[in-house]
Formats: structure tokens, sequence, C-alpha cells
């Protein structure tokens, strides 16, 4: 029966998976074919939610329409300023280029310089060279001169001079009425894809908000961010005396709007550009390396104070996110791929059955410190661990640090190795990886970053000459565990030290008392603590068990029947280690006594 009803899970996970990629392939085709359609649809959202802070600026003294008309009229103002701007520009560089064969002609002597006789790279210059001989127009046929047709010859000239131009300029107009309305109608769009898509208006109102907010304030600031990049780019790009400074100015900040790929491309044309151009190389390095200080101050200083959270995706997410939406959309695909990026991150965040983005999209941990830990430990990488584990102690503290990283670790490891998921091999590499992440961790915390027993408010100071000895309870992970309370008490101050299960307890080297403590990952049976304390109590002067239990179940009465009541606790690495503190008097004034 319980074969059958695995199998029965397994068909239905199955089905799902199929019809999820069944779903996501039709998707992707109706994204190619749509494209004519949507792209126009997605920029006007775009270019909505960039707009809607300033409507909602306006609307305070203006009714909406003349908000959203001004806001409109604005923003094409400003579009057909930078678009006047950069065509002339790029006229005015079309027509130099040819003027400055000189000294591109000086600088492939330099880098034929560089190469000895009939060396590859003269060979390959020289090759390029009468290539580029053969297709120059010199070197056909002359060009015959053009003749002016009257009649139906005008008319093909002028339908082939606008053809090309009208899909563009339907474009244009379709993103500026599309726009206009979103702006115009945007509580009804609101209320009515609250109405569409969730039965739960609260969730859905949530959902909504989410995205717009995340994508308005991302596009607000980055709008601004590339626009004040592009401001000292065009003037350092001036004072260095590069032509046309204004145009690669704005060319690099308009192509910061594609992640990570943009930037190259912002400071690799204006270098290629200031090769032709400037004499000698110096200049031209200057150029790039000026672009590149000023990419690196603003993505590393301005943008994190601008922008304060990120955007919550992941940058190989964006990184493929960019290069999805270029393959199916072009350059318009790459500007758009952050923000559709971010639609799908909310979108999986909200509803339950996306889930599946939001842990391939997001920048939050797929699993919790332990449970990174603990696969970390498995494969052997225990340098991973430690730093994992580290950062967790640097954030939230000596003990709730080794709580959230080592010690729910180890509870997990023990839960897995009595469900038989852990072989010996594994559980052995567990337990000898956790001590060398204590031994790391004590390189990098030091005993300096111990917080003192005598300062620490509320924690009990232990007794001095006490030896407090740590081992586990019944082997195995408890030995780790064991390995990981010693590690705790001598951060708070304590001589501690552990040892295997099995292994003998000299207490012939430590001339002062000797605290035994043993160590449970999980709630020890009856038989277990019988045995224990008849075997490990032998022959040594105090005893106590602690139990690493997060759920901090009660064991008053079991710890009754075998007589170890008052001398069992169980709870986190936080409350054992006052525990112990606590019991280091007592070991005193019984070895006194």
């Amino acid at each position: 029966m319980r074969l059958r009803i695995l199998g029965e899970d397994g068909e239905g996970r199955l089905a799902r998976a199929v019809a999820f990629t069944f779903l996501g392939a039709m998707a992707i085709l109706a994204l190619s074919f749509g494209r004519d359609v949507l792209i126009p649809m997605a920029v006007a959202v775009l270019f909505a939610f960039i707009l809607n802070p300033v409507v909602n600026g306006l609307r305070r003294v203006l009714p909406l329409p003349l908000a959203v008309g001004l806001a409109m009229l604005g923003a094409m103002a400003c579009i057909g300023v930078l678009a006047v701007l950069v065509t002339s520009q790029l006229a005015e560089v079309a027509g130099s280029l040819a003027g400055y064969q000189t000294n591109l002609h000086q600088k492939i002597q330099d880098v034929r310089q560089l190469s000895e006789g009939a060396g590859p790279v003269s060979r390959f210059i020289a090759m390029t060279a009468s290539l580029a001989q053969d297709v120059s127009p010199e070197a056909g046929t002359a060009t015959p001169a053009l003749r002016v047709q009257s009649g139906e010859s005008n008319l093909a000239s002028i339908a082939s001079f606008v053809a090309p131009l009208l899909h563009p300029l339907l474009s244009v107009g379709i993103v500026i009425v599309l726009a206009l309305f979103i702006l115009l109608d945007r509580d009804k769009l609101s209320d009515k894809i609250v109405r569409l898509f969730g039965a739960d208006v609260h969730a859905t109102s949530q959902a909504v908000g989410d995205a717009a907010a995340r994508i308005a304030r991302m596009l607000s600031l980055q709008l601004l961010t590339n626009l004040g990049f592009a401001v000292l780019v065009g003037t350092g790009l001036f004072a260095l005396g590069m032509p046309n400074a204004l145009l690669w100015g704005l060319l690099a900040g308009a192509f910061r709007f594609v992640p990570y790929v943009g930037a190259i491309l912002g400071a690799l044309l204006p270098t290629l550009i200031a090769l032709a151009v400037m004499p000698g190389w110096l200049q031209p390095l200057l150029v790039l390396a000026l672009i590149v200080a000023l990419d690196i101050l603003t993505g590393q200083l301005v943008e994190p104070l601008l922008f304060g959270e990120s955007t919550g995706i992941t940058p190989l997410a964006l990184i493929l996110s960019a290069i999805f939406w270029g393959m199916l959309w072009g350059p318009i695909g790459l500007l758009l791929s952050t923000p559709l990026t971010i639609c799908l991150l909310v979108l999986g965040t909200h509803v339950p059955a996306l889930q599946f983005l939001r842990v391939l999209l997001g920048d939050e941990p797929a699993l919790s410190p332990h449970q990174q830990i603990y696969r970390r430990l498995i494969r052997g990488a225990v340098v991973d661990a430690a730093a994992v584990a580290r950062k967790e102690i640097e954030d939230k503290g000596l003990e709730r640090g080794l709580d959230e990283s080592l010690g729910r670790m180890m509870v997990l490891a023990d839960e897995d190795r009595e469900m038989h998921r852990l072989n010996a091999t594994q559980t052995a590499t567990i337990v000898d990886g956790t001590d060398e992440v204590l031994d790391l961790l004590a390189e990098s915390i030091g005993e300096e970053a111990a917080p003192d027993p005598e300062r620490a408010p509320g924690v009990a100071k232990g007794a001095d000459g006490v030896l407090v000895h740590c081992v586990g309870g019944r082997g195995e992970v408890d030995d780790a565990a064991a390995a990981v309370v010693a590690f705790g008490l001598r951060q708070r101050g304590l001589e501690a030290e552990d040892s295997r299960r099995g292994e003998p307890i000299d207490e012939s080297r430590h001339k002062g008392p000797v605290l035994l403590v043993v160590c449970y990952c999980s709630h020890p049976s009856q038989a277990v603590l019988r045995y224990n304390k008849r075997k490990l109590h032998e022959g040594v002067g105090l005893t106590r068990h602690v139990v690493i239990d997060y759920e901090v179940a009660p064991m008053t009465d079991l710890a009754a029947k075998v007589g170890l009541a008052g001398d069992l606790v169980a709870g986190n690495l936080d409350a054992i280690f006052r525990f112990v503190l606590q019991q280091t008097t007592a070991a005193t004034v019984a070895t006194a006594g």
C-alpha cells in the first residue's frame, strides 16, 4: 500500500512537471511570435512606471488629466531633445572619421613595430590591409552617377524611404497612447488586476503593490543614477579633449540600463573611438580609465547609498534574464530584462504555485545556515562551512550564531543518522569536519572576541581552576556536540576540552576539580542515561548531562527516573553554557568537601 501511494505521488509530480514544461514552452512561443504587439505594451507599462511618481506629484495641484498630459509632454520633450542631440552627434562622428586616417595609420604602424619582420602579427596585419584594399571603393569599378528619374520612380523612391520608418513610428505612437491611458486609468486597472488574479483581495493587492513599488523605485533611481553618470562621463571626456563628448556620455549612461554587459559596452565604444581620433596611446587609455573609475564609483558607492536594499535578484539571474529577453526581443529585451525579472520574482513571492521562481531568482539563501553547513560538511568543504558559521557568529553573536549554525546542524545530522539517511562514512565526515570548522573559527574569532563572564549581564562566572571535560553521550554525532560545547565554553573564558566517546578520561593531568559534561544531540533513552550514569560517573568528581534541544521538551520526569534530577538540562547552546558555568562552582564545592 505504501509503495502504491508513493507511486501515485511520483506520478502526480511528473504530471505537474510535464504541465509546467508545456506551459513554459507555450509562453516562450507566445512571447516570440507576439513580439510586435508585446514589446510596445511592455515599453508602455515601463514608461508609465517611470512617469507615475511625476504624475503623483502633479496630482497635488492639478486634476488627473492635466497632470498626465503635462507629464507626457515633458517626457516627450526630453526624449525629443536627446534624440536630436544623439542624431546630430552621430552624423558629425560619421562625417569626421575619414579625417582621422593618418592617426589610424600611425596606430597600425605602432602595433606592427611590436612584431619582428615576418612574424604572425605582421602577417595578420598585412592580410587585413590587403582585404581592406580589395573591398575599398577605389579598388573596384567606378560608381555610376545617380540619375534622377521622374514619374513613378519618384514615388517609388519616396515609398522606399518612408516604408522603413513606418514600423518604428507606429510602435512609438502605440507606446505613447498606451502609456497615456495606463496613467489615466491606473486605479481602475489596478482594481481589475486584483479582481482577475486573486480571490484574496488583500494578498493580491499586496502583490500588485509590491511589484509596482519595486519597479517604480528601481526605474526612477536607475534613471537618475545613469543620467548623473552620463553627465560625469561627458564632462570628463570633454576635459580630456574627446570629440563629441556629449554623445559618448549619453551612450555610456544608456548602456548602463543593460545589466553588467552594458557597462562594458559603454566603456569599450568611446575607447575605440578615442584610439581613432586621439594621437598617441595615453589619451585613449585615460578615456578608458575615466569611464571604468566612474562606473566603479557609481556601482560600489552611489548606487548602494541610493538604492539601499537591492532588487532582490541574484547577479546570475540578472545576467541569464538579460540573455533570455535579449534573444527573444532584441535590444528592447535587454532594457526590459530587469523589470520583467522583478515581476517574476514578485509572482514567486506571493503566488504559492510559483514559489520556484523565488528560489531560482531571489537573492535570499535557498537553505538556512545550518542546512548550508550540513551540505558542505557532507561533501568535505570544511572552509566553506566555516565561512557560513563565522558569518552567523559575526552577525548574531557567539551563542545565537553557534545555535543557528553548528547547533542546529548537529540536530539535523543526528535526525538523518537515526533515519538511516547517513552512512558511517558520512557521519564520520561530519564529526571530523565539525572539529576542523571549530579550529578555523578559533583562529578567526580569537579569544579577544569572547564575552567576559564577569561583564556579561545575567551570565554566571565559572569557578577558577575547574576543568570542564565534554564527551559525547552515545558517540558519533554526539562527539561533535561535545566539541561545540567545549568550544563555546572556552570562548566564555572557561578551561574546557573534549574527547570522543570511548576514549579514557585522564584526570591526573589536571590538579583542580574536573566537571564531566555528557552531551547529546537528541533526547537520550532511559537505558542510555542509566548506562552513562553507571559507567561515566565512576572515578569522576562531578558529572552533568546536557541535551541540545530547540523544542525544549520537558525532561524532568525522565531525569527523576534515572536519578539525574537537577543534573540534566535540555535547551539551546546558550542555556547549556549558562548551566555549565553555574555547575563549575558546584564542582569546586564538591571537591573541597
